[in-house]
C-alpha cells in the first residue's frame, strides 16, 4: 500500500500519516488515533489501521 493511499476516510488519514506518527512514538490503535484521529469516525478503518500498526511493529521487531 503505498503512503498517499487514504486509510480513514472520514478523517483523510493516510498511510503515509499513520507511518509518520508510529515512527514518532505512536506504537498502538489509541495512540495512532490520538496523532491522527484515524478510526475516531465510523471506525470502519479500525482493522486496516491495526494491520499497519501491526505490520510495522513487525517489522521494527517491536511489541505494540
Amino acid at each position: 500500500m503505498p503512503d498517499a493511499a487514504r486509510v480513514c476516510i472520514c478523517n483523510n488519514v493516510t498511510k503515509g500519516q499513520i507511518r509518520a506518527c508510529w515512527e514518532s512514538g505512536a506504537r498502538d490503535v489509541p495512540a495512532v488515533a490520538a496523532a491522527t484521529r484515524a478510526t475516531t469516525g465510523c471506525g470502519t478503518c479500525r482493522d486496516a489501521v491495526e494491520g499497519i500498526v501491526g505490520w510495522l511493529c513487525e517489522q521494527e521487531g517491536v511489541t505494540a
